[in-house]
């Protein structure tokens, strides 16, 4: 799957009833099914499924299939997947992408066996600046395994020592 690029220069309409933060800012936006869907700085707004929006250190994965101009998101927190099909993509697939790396400063993965994986991933809250560790699970594996944690901990605490953050 591609990322479709475009770029953009100009100011980017928001939807009514979609209300940016304090220095938050809209990036691009694209004519979904029966909505809208928002780049912004700090956030995936899609007004009548996700109001509020979704920080995009909550983003575990996406991809965009230019054939279809179908965006796919999955989300760290274990929420339903996003699906939406844009009939005007504009810059959305490649703001998405930018925001969702923006995010993103470090990911090891584990793998104890072969049926005992995770991702541990150091991410950014682009509106606080905050640095996080998240451990994702792979489908199956049992996320209190002593062993998993354990290893996952080591992981994050060493992945945030290269970053400069206090264990």
């Amino acid at each position: 799957m591609g990322w479709l690029s475009v770029v953009r220069n100009q100011a980017v309409p928001v939807p009514e009833g979609v209300v940016l933060e304090r220095g938050e800012r809209a990036l691009a936006t694209a004519v979904a099914e029966g909505t809208t869907v928002v780049i912004t700085s700090r956030r995936l707004v899609v007004p009548g499924e996700l109001d509020a929006g979704k920080p995009w250190h909550l983003v575990d994965g996406g991809a965009w299939d230019p054939t279809d101009s179908v965006l796919r998101v999955t989300w760290v927190d274990g929420s339903p997947a996003g699906r939406w099909h844009l009939t005007e993509p504009g810059g959305v697939p490649d703001a998405f992408h930018e925001r969702v790396n923006a995010s993103v400063l470090l990911v090891e993965q584990v793998r104890l066996d072969r049926s005992r994986r995770a991702r541990v991933v150091l991410r950014k809250n682009l509106t606080t600046d905050a640095v996080l560790a998240q451990t994702i699970v792979a489908r199956g594996c049992d996320p209190d395994d002593p062993q998993l944690v354990a290893v996952t901990e080591e992981v994050a605490a060493r992945l945030a020592e290269q970053v400069g953050l206090e264990p």
